[in-house]
């Protein structure tokens, strides 16, 4: 992790203290030169020829993310200020990647700064500047949805400050890829004060011997560069500091691992010595093992007390969970027991018999991989047999009459090892693999099980799964196509109530993903209704016409489905050879009305005729809330489409559906004057009452239509109608309309339901 001296915080370093240092990462160590601090004259940059595109780019870019800051993401404006954000990305030809380094106040482009005291600053540039984001980068192919993501991301970078998630991870989270970020470099501050001279000779002589096996490749590195700084006396001569001469400049291991916790942005962990340790302790083992041999050792032997000083609770946990599979991996976490005293040692081998599957063999392997010397392993061992003795594994029982079982000399065929190749069996054999009758039972019951599995749903829940978390809708469409394959298997197989009951789980999923992850949910809704082909609506059309077991069937489907199921019946009733196929759709679709009504109020009027009144009739069964859109058909050309309008709205029954009827009676056309008549005298008296009046108030429509009015009074009275009584005290007066008898029996009619007065 090689430094880089040009960092501000190094130079702010040096004129506090003149004691900073970089920290390299990992073994490898590259001079840090600090860059001259006094202010350079810089030439004149020419400004691109695109130059003028990318701020404009910018600019519409800041007004997307003020857009979205404002209205909601599925709003018209911020919809529109992503379309002309995005056009104006593709139109730049000249480069591939729109690269900007973010300073507190404007963005950095081709060395030219842009967007400070605009709108570019205040929406874009503080808000990544506050997120600690060093540098932005834009590919020119990236997609309205991805500018979308970043816009509605970046307004979260004030949540982000008080987290651990960074914009980065926040963008791949929503499966964004074409806009990458850069955080800026916030260094910790490591004290490490004036080691003795002979560990500086120590950190010299290992940075000879690293720079020898750097030799035979590149240098890995356990930590991001620049991450951590060390503060050191001034005397001392080191322009870096790597991990490694961290290991040997720090006394304590517990001390490295919490500066290690803080390089991972810890700060409370960091604060426990014990707690550090514990959750450091394989790094700090890997940087002791890159250390001399001989080094190292002694280093161990200090990570070793610092275990054991421990709490009970603490070490039992790291030995279990850290070093003891370390040693048995033979990674450098297991070599801290050779340090351990005897007792010790015993002790925290024999947790390794808290494993179910381990069998004492497993304590000879491990004791293998400590390489002890023959003495002291010889002073431990009669510890481990006292520990066996006291709580040892139950003997393997045998077969029927003293005979080894068939299924143990099976598996011990299987896990044969030929010696000639040179391979050991000591670690696998350290295990107990001996089989018994409870055994053998457990593993008839798995193959029962896996016998009985049932695969398309196996495979459902599977995607379900993957498509819950997966944030890029390319990936999720990969998903639900697998998805649609398994469903098939369920409907090949006849079994539609299970297909139903998936059906939802995945429409439920869609209506969860809506507001975090709309993309998905649409990607969802959309999978569903592919699956819902013309076809398949025409089989649910007979299944629902064929006994009420199919009745009940068909309704479970169509509940599953939902909206998804529009297209296809839309698709089915514009068909005119499968629409007399399926003369149960139509009554199937009622049944629905308010599940399909809104998928299929927005296709009204873009199908054929015949899906155009079926579509009208299941929007009245729907109830109030689509008289706008029936109120559209009553201008249809076709009359019987304006009748079935009407008959939907009498259907609904609403005061806004009546007034609507009322005002087709009083302007429509006269070849459907008779059906908005007979559809007004359908309607509750409230609603029949609120149309009535506005017809009777209405001068110019009792002068034209006078039969209609004595026809409506009459309907009136039978009805019982009340609050009738201004609107007819106003008809009275054209009782003197002598030359026009229809007017006069209008006035007639008003004054006999007036009554004497």
């Amino acid at each position: 992790m090689p430094s880089r001296s040009t960092s501000v915080d190094y130079e702010r370093d040096l004129r506090l203290d003149k004691t900073a240092r970089p920290a390299a990462g990992g073994g490898a160590r590259t001079d840090a030169r600090p860059g001259a601090s006094h202010a350079a004259v810089e030439a004149p940059v020419s400004r691109p020829a695109d130059f003028p595109a990318v701020e404009e780019f910018l600019q519409l870019l800041a007004r997307a993310v003020r857009q979205f800051h404002t209205y909601p993401a599925t709003s018209p404006l911020c919809t529109d200020a992503i379309s002309a954000c995005h056009k104006v990305l593709a139109s730049l030809d000249g480069r591939d990647r729109l690269a900007c380094r973010v300073t507190p106040r404007e963005l950095i482009v081709n060395d030219i700064g842009t967007g400070g005291g605009t709108i570019v600053e205040h929406e874009v540039v503080r808000r990544l500047h506050r997120a600690h984001v060093a540098a932005l980068d834009i590919d020119r192919i990236a997609s309205p949805r991805d500018l979308s993501r970043f816009s509605t991301d970046v307004l979260r970078c004030d949540d982000l400050v008080t987290s651990k998630t960074t914009l980065a991870e926040l963008l791949a989270e929503h499966g964004v890829e074409t806009i990458a970020t850069r955080l800026a470099q916030r260094p910790e501050m490591l004290e490490v004060g004036t080691p003795p001279a002979s560990r500086s000779h120590l950190v010299t002589r290992e940075r000879r011997r690293q720079a020898l096996l750097a030799a035979a490749g590149p240098a890995s590195y356990l930590y991001p560069p620049d991450k951590g700084w060390v503060r050191l006396d001034p005397s001392v001569i080191f322009d870096t500091v790597s991990l490694v001469d961290l290991a040997i400049l720090v006394d304590d291991p517990a001390d490295i691992a919490s500066m290690l916790l803080r390089l991972t942005d810890d700060e409370a962990g960091a604060e426990s010595r014990d707690g550090a340790l514990q959750q450091k302790f394989s790094d700090v083992a890997t940087l002791l093992a890159a250390l001399d041999p001989p080094l190292a050792r002694v280093m161990f032997s200090k990570l070793a007390r610092a275990v054991l000083d421990l709490g009970p609770e603490r070490r039992t946990d790291l030995l279990r969970r850290k070093i003891l599979p370390g040693l048995l991996d033979g990674r450098a976490d297991g070599a801290v027991l050779r340090d351990f005293p005897n007792v010790d040692l015993a002790e925290s081998l024999c947790l390794l018999m808290d494993l179910e599957t381990a069998a004492p063999e497993l304590l000879t392997t491990a004791l293998d991989r400590l390489d002890l010397p023959a003495d002291r392993r010889q002073a431990v061992a009669p510890w481990l047999e006292a520990r066996l003795r006291g709580g040892a594994a139950p003997a393997v029982p045998a077969g029927a009459g003293g005979r080894e079982p068939e299924i143990n000399r099976h598996v011990r065929r299987l896990i044969r090892i030929n010696p000639s190749e040179g391979k050991s069996f000591a670690d696998f054999a350290a295990f107990d693999l001996s089989i018994d009758d409870q055994t053998t039972a457990t593993l008839g019951r798995i193959q029962e099980s896996i016998a009985r599995t049932d695969t398309p749903v196996a495979q459902l829940r599977f995607l379900l799964n993957l498509v819950r978390l997966e944030p890029n809708p390319a990936l999720a469409d990969a998903f639900l196509r697998r998805s649609l394959t398994a469903l098939a298997e369920l409907e090949r197989a006849a079994r539609l109530q299970d297909l139903a009951a998936w059906a939802a789980q995945y429409g439920r999923l869609a209506d969860a993903l809506r507001e975090s992850r709309p993309d998905v949910a649409d990607a969802i809704s959309n999978a569903l209704a592919a699956f819902c082909t013309p076809d398949r609506a025409l089989a649910l059309s007979v299944l629902y016409a064929r006994d009420a077991d199919g009745q009940a069937r068909a309704n479970e489907l169509v509940e599953a489905f939902g909206a998804a199921m529009a297209p296809a019946f839309v698709a089915l009733l514009d068909d005119p050879d499968m629409r007399t196929r399926a003369r149960a759709l139509v009554p199937l679709m009622c049944d629905h009305s308010r599940l399909l009504a809104p998928a299929l109020a927005v296709r009204l009027g873009h199908g054929g005729v015949a899906a155009a009144r079926a579509i009208i009739k299941v929007l009245g069964f729907a109830g109030p809330g689509y008289e706008n859109a029936l109120a559209e058909q009553l201008q249809h050309g076709d009359d019987q489409t304006a009748r079935e309008a009407l008959q939907a709205l009498a259907h609904i029954g609403s005061i806004r559906a009546a007034g609507i009827v009322g005002v087709h009676l009083r302007q429509g056309a006269s070849s459907v004057r008779a059906a908005a008549e007979e559809a007004l005298r359908h309607f509750p008296p409230a609603a029949a009452a609120a149309a009535l009046r506005d017809l009777l108030a209405s001068r110019e429509f009792i002068l034209q239509h006078p039969r209609i009015a004595v026809r409506l009074l009459e309907r009136a009275e039978q009805t019982g109608l009340t609050d009738l009584q201004p609107a007819m005290r106003a008809l009275v007066s054209l009782r003197f309309r002598f030359w026009n008898p229809a007017v006069v029996r209008v006035a007639l009619k008003a004054r006999t339901m007036i009554g004497p007065q």
